[in-house]
Formats: structure tokens, sequence, C-alpha cells
């Protein structure tokens, strides 16, 4: 499947853009759709080129090559660009209302005008019936002009809130884009900073109980020595997608960096919390990473949490370093399981 290939409707763009993920064992994730997506529908000549470049040479294309490829044609500088976009069609969107407003309020004006004009001619003492029906054809012409152009304002205006609803779905995807984490699909540290932020805040006005877990892969250098980079981004996937699988929809689950994985859970008590630690801990040590194009069994994976509660009035800093210590000393207490701090 070639940059080249005729695509009829986004559908079919979609369909084609799943199956060459799939061709190329790749995980579907945002970024990994985004590049190839750009590829086939030749939305950036330079990476449509380096792909197909890559394909006809029969050179193996991993995640870590296609991320690379999307940070540099479509990363910070792509958002960035998309942004500006975003503005710009705005801006020209509120620019055409104005002008629509504009038009609408000069010829209201006009037709306020000669209606005046008429209401005068028609109140006079010495108007003829001939001038009356005069007087009558051109208000029934002004009416008519009047009407057309408030129908054709309401249409723009029905056409600049499409607009604008268009642009404002784009820039949610950008925005969403910039706060999700490449490799595994999870919110990233910004993101994290971000939802934590706001949960304390949360808890500050409730006084309901909040909770986080700071989770460790053990021994991932060993496994990244052991197997190589590309195994261990499919350990990083394989636990991202066991905790989000493991959690409920107000929990933020993301990457705080590395190996290192952060739960945010609003209104979760500590004894809760505990009890969900451990089934995380369970639920990853259930999984076993194989090489789907070799079937090798990397073996089992396990995971260190420390877990603290919020404490009214304190620091997020503090808060974090809290969750923090208790996970280093579940690191140093033998690895898999989970410390209380």
């Amino acid at each position: 499947m070639t940059a080249t290939t005729k695509i009829a409707n986004p559908r079919d763009i979609a369909h084609n853009v799943m199956m060459l993920i799939d061709e190329l064992n790749l995980q579907p994730t945002p970024q990994v759709y985004h590049v190839f997506y750009s590829y086939l529908t030749n939305e950036v000549p330079e990476l449509s080129q380096l792909i197909k470049v890559l394909i006809r040479n029969t050179q193996e294309l991993d995640e870590e090559t296609v991320f690379r490829i999307y940070h540099k044609y479509l990363g910070t500088h792509a958002l960035q660009q998309h942004i500006n976009q975003g503005v710009e069609g705005l801006q020209a969107a509120v620019e055409r209302v104005e002008e629509a407003v504009h038009t609408v309020m000069r010829d209201t004006e006009q037709f306020c005008n000669e209606l005046d004009t008429a209401s005068h001619r028609l109140l006079a003492e010495d108007i003829t019936v001939e001038d009356a029906r005069t007087v009558s054809r051109s208000l029934s012409d002004t009416t008519s002009k009047a009407r057309g152009c408030f129908g054709s304002f309401n249409g723009n205006i029905e056409e600049y809130h499409n607009e604008v609803r268009r642009v404002r779905t784009e820039l949610e995807m950008v925005r969403r884009d910039a706060m999700t984490d490449t490799l595994t699909g999870i919110a990233n540290r910004k993101n994290f900073d971000t939802s934590l932020r706001d949960a304390v805040t949360t808890t500050m006005e409730s006084g309901a109980p909040l909770s986080l877990l700071m989770i460790d892969i053990d021994h991932f250098k060993d496994f990244n020595d052991n197997f190589g980079h590309r195994a261990g981004d499919g350990v990083l996937k394989a636990v991202a997608r066991v905790l989000v699988r493991s959690t409920k929809g107000a929990d933020t689950v993301a990457r705080y960096g590395g190996e290192e994985f952060a739960v945010i859970l609003p209104d979760t008590s500590k004894e809760n919390a505990e009890k969900l630690a451990n089934k995380l801990r369970d639920n990853v040590s259930n999984q076993r990473i194989i090489n789907k194009k070799t079937g090798k069994d990397f073996g089992k994976l396990t995971v260190s949490i420390g877990l603290t509660s919020y404490q009214l009035g304190e620091n997020i800093l503090e808060f974090v370093d809290r969750a923090d210590n208790a996970l280093y000393q579940a690191k140093q207490e033998g690895r898999n399981t989970c410390i209380l701090h």
C-alpha cells in the first residue's frame, strides 16, 4: 500500500490506515495512526517519501522509528502549526460574521428609512390612489429585498457556526494529542500535573478523599538490556493497558516518566486505594510479554507501588514526594509489593 493509493472517502482512509498498521505489526496509538494517515493522504510529502523508502527497502518500521518520524514531522512544530491554523480559522470566521452583521445593519437602516419615507407619503393629505399604489409596490419590493437579505444572513450565520464548531473540534483533538504519551496512548506527564492540580483543588473544596499511586516496573532495565528496547516498549504498553482496564472512568492513569506510572484516584480512601493497588499488582503479574513474530515468551512482569492519600492543606509536591518515598521503600523491600505512607 502506497501514499498514491486511490482512497474515496475518510472511512476508506481509516480502513487502509488500520490495515497498513496491522501489516507492519504496530500498535494503533494516536501518533502511529497520525503518521500513516499522513502517509496515505500525502499530508506531509517529506514524511510520505520517507515511509515509502523504508517500506520499499523492507526496513523494519518499529514503534520507536515511527515515533521519531512523528516528532520530526508531526510533533511540536506541527502542533503549533495546527493551533495557529485553528486560531486563524476562528479569526476568519469572526471577521466574516462581523462583515455579515455590518451588511444586515446597513440594509436594515436603509429599509427603515424607506419605510419612514413611505409612511410620510401615505399620510399626505393630497396623495392620489395612483401614488398610493406606487408606494405600495415600492414597499413590496423593499420588503422582498429585506427578506432575501435576512435569509442570506441566517444561512451565513449557520455556515460560520459550523466552521467555528469544526475548528474547535480540531483544536480539541490537538489538545488531546499534546496531553497523550506517544508510546502508551495514556496521559503524559503534563496531563498528570494538570489532572493532579485539578483533583487537589476539588478535594480541598469538597473534603472528599484523594489517593495517589506511583508505580514502577520491576527490573525494567534488565529487561531492556536482555531483550532490547522494542521489547521494553511492549512491556510499557502492556502495563499501561492493565492499569487502564483496572481503573474506573474518574481515575487518571499517566506515564510519569521512563518505566514509572502514576494513578490519580479521586474520591478514593487510602483503604480502597490499597485494595486497588494490590489488584493492579495481581493483574500485571498475570501478564506475559510474547513476541508476536517469534512467539518468544519474555517472562512474567511485576510492579512496585507507593501509595498515599492527600492531607488537606499540604503542598502538591509534598503529596507526590510521599507517594514517591513509599515507592522507593517498596523497591527496597523486595519489589512486587505496595507500601503506604
